[in-house]
């Protein structure tokens, strides 16, 4: 399970334990709007993102490395993949360059 995935249950408990103990869920409820959209993390500012993250639960000193994992290349290199993200998205916060496979097979003059 990727860490995309492990953010959307915690926020799903989190909103069950809202409800249980009679709290206001509607943050989690927006969240879990936001979730909606793969790329989230890579279309937010880290002030955002790290907000996201501790309303849904994560601990403060897990915070950081939760973040870097859900920007990570590879998770990058997944949404692109599967047609979650567009490298030319305008929308990015962060992004990394991609290979171009066309280039690999040129003669260098």
């Amino acid at each position: 399970m990727n860490e995309f995935k492990v953010i959307e249950v915690m926020n799903e408990a989190m909103i069950e334990m809202l409800k249980e103990k009679n709290k206001n869920y509607e943050k989690n409820i927006k969240i879990k709007q936001y979730l909606k959209d793969e790329a989230f993390f890579f279309k937010n500012n880290k002030d955002k993102s790290y907000e996201v993250l501790e309303d849904i639960g994560v601990k403060q000193d897990k915070i950081d490395e939760c973040y870097k994992k859900l920007t990570s290349l590879n998770m990058f290199y997944e949404l692109l993949r599967k047609g979650k993200i567009n490298q030319n998205d305008k929308n990015l916060v962060i992004k990394y360059e991609t290979n171009n496979n066309k280039d690999i097979f040129k003669k260098s003059k």
